[in-house]
């Protein structure tokens, strides 16, 4: 397998194992994080909606440096499958994010009609702020997405080490 890198592959090869690692724990660690600082669960309440996809939206940045990071290993590598795979999940992270922007301005709307005259436009903003982040990393992981969709079908397929003879006809017997 060849690599954008020549004969400086090889050894980018043994480190792309733990850049991969790298980027796994720049998706996993802030989502752990989210989860556990939204404890105890109440999505019945419109409150604990609005407050957890606000807060939501502050976490979204980190992930995102690490797709970004793995689709840059696995372009430079030319791992395909890999590409693939990061493409689809940032097509769907996106539409789930879009979800969430409904939701979310849903949430505010019921909240804005119950909430005391002064802390209205803190409301307001505050979910306008929290949906124009998911909207902005939406597009970011949609721009990923196609990226990572057009390197992969840019590359050519993996070839092994010793090109077989083609096949002509059937042997005879």
């Amino acid at each position: 397998m060849t690599s954008v890198l020549g004969p400086y592959g090889a050894p980018f090869r043994k480190i792309s194992g733990p850049l991969y690692l790298i980027s796994a724990l720049l998706v996993l660690l802030p989502i752990i994080d989210f989860l556990t600082s939204i404890v105890p669960y109440f999505p019945g309440s419109t409150k604990w909606r609005f407050a957890s996809s606000s807060l939501f939206a502050g976490f979204l940045l980190t992930p995102l440096l690490g797709v970004a990071l793995a689709m840059l290993v696995a372009g430079i590598m030319q791992h395909r499958l890999v590409l693939r795979w990061l493409g689809f999940l940032s097509f769907a992270v996106a539409l789930m994010l879009l979800a969430i922007c409904a939701l979310l301005a849903l949430d505010v709307l019921e909240l804005r009609a119950t909430a005391e005259p002064d802390v209205k436009m803190a409301i307001v903003l505050s979910g306008s702020r929290a949906i124009l982040k998911n909207m902005i990393m939406a597009a970011s992981l949609v721009l990923i997405g196609l990226g990572c969709r057009g390197a992969g079908n840019s590359m050519e397929p993996p070839r092994s080490a010793t090109p077989m003879a083609p096949i002509v006809g059937s042997p005879r017997r």
